[in-house]
């Protein structure tokens, strides 16, 4: 897909995006950020998200402006009451309603489509695809976005089409970042990138935000650099559009770890603000250190803490601190030789390596078996 050939996002759901940064106690006063999101409510008449978004974020409340954006939806609806065209206008009418924020008439809508079996399955998918918009755009609803999710591959599975197969790949991804299952994330990135269409969700420039961090963090390196060579709009983009998510992915390619530290630092705080990414946001920057770590202690038996220091362009101390939360955690397998100042990770014993591991997750496996019985012998009477 080229760039140029993008289709248009509507303009309304990046204001669920400004919402959610008011949302934060930073930007909480930002006045670009009201004004930007006050001036999106007006342009769309957005009465009904007009008021939510006053509920939320305590703003003062203008009735005469919410009566003005009111009459003008009341107008526009009627208008679809009085359609004697034999084209089904619900889609239209749904997607008007979910323009202005209208949850509660849209999900209404939304859910009569879907359980009418009447309907082709395309149209009862795409009914359950505003379903999952309206939960994205409102509050990010990762419970009713898993929902839309589980009723899409149940009409999928029973003869949808490719267009629908391909979309519900994209909104699919996205939620399973939203529930931190980066590996089925990249794969379903990887898969859709190249024939995106779902533009009524997000922009293509965040799909390809969302496929590269998901791979930099469930491929391998040189899984993620072969994944990305497969898909040119996504290397064209890196090189255009986002350089620093280029030097996350280059540079824990080429081991450059410091490197990797500063755009890790950068792209944390970009999913700070991000609604999907928010929740996880400190959970993924955690596991991409431990990536990291991982991939510079599995060449080695022993390494100094103060390479690894070097290395990283941290201080000892941090470096120090920080794996022996992970080894504790059993994230590293590793140990710190404090006399020696090193760090032992055993790498190059080959067997006693991979019994010392199969050990370790057989006395964690035993464990939760253990507890499952004891739970089950509570409730059961031998």
């Amino acid at each position: 897909m080229e760039l140029s050939a993008e289709g248009k996002t509507p303009d309304y759901m990046a204001l669920a995006g400004i919402k959610f940064k008011l949302s934060l106690p930073q930007f909480k006063d930002n006045p670009q950020l009201k004004e930007q999101l006050f001036q999106g409510i007006k342009a769309g008449n957005m009465a009904p998200f007009y008021k939510e978004v006053c509920t939320d974020l305590g703003w003062n409340f203008d009735q005469n402006l919410f009566d003005e954006m009111a009459k003008e939806n009341q107008n526009r609806l009627a208008k679809f009451e009085e359609d004697d065209s034999e084209t089904p206008v619900w889609q239209d009418q749904l997607d008007y309603l979910c323009s202005i924020g209208d949850k509660e008439a849209a999900t209404t809508l939304a859910t009569t489509k879907y359980e009418d079996s009447t309907l082709t399955t395309n149209r009862r998918l795409d009914a359950i695809f505003a379903l999952f918009r309206i939960a994205y755009f409102h509050g990010c609803n990762v419970k009713d976005m898993g929902k839309a999710i589980n009723k899409a591959h149940e009409l999928v599975d029973k003869g949808g089409d490719w267009r629908s197969r391909n979309k519900l790949k994209a909104y699919e991804a996205i939620y399973c970042l939203a529930v931190r299952d980066y590996s089925q994330a990249a794969d379903l990135f990887i898969d859709c990138v190249s024939t995106f269409e779902s533009y009524e969700l997000v922009d293509f420039g965040t799909i390809i935000q969302y496929c590269v961090l998901a791979c930099a963090l469930a491929l391998e390196r040189h899984a993620l650099q072969a994944a990305l060579r497969r898909q040119g709009a996504a290397v064209q983009a890196l090189r255009s559009r986002f350089p620093e998510l280029r030097e996350l992915v280059e540079s824990l390619h080429e081991c450059r770890y410091a490197d990797f530290l500063k755009s890790l630092a950068w792209v944390e705080t970009q999913i700070c603000v991000d609604p999907v990414f928010h929740p996880h946001y400190q959970h993924y920057v955690r596991e991409a250190r431990i990536k990291a770590y991982v991939q510079l202690l599995r060449a080695y038996r022993s390494l100094s803490l103060d390479n690894i220091a070097d290395t990283f362009g941290v201080t000892r101390e941090f470096v120090e601190e920080e794996i022996s939360t992970f080894t504790a955690a059993g994230r590293l397998q590793c140990r710190i030789d404090a006399v020696a100042g090193c760090v032992v990770t055993g790498a190059g014993r080959g067997a006693d390596a991979d019994r010392s591991h199969l050990y370790q997750a057989t006395i964690r496996e035993g464990d939760l078996l253990l507890n499952r019985v004891k739970k089950l012998a509570s409730v059961i009477n031998f």
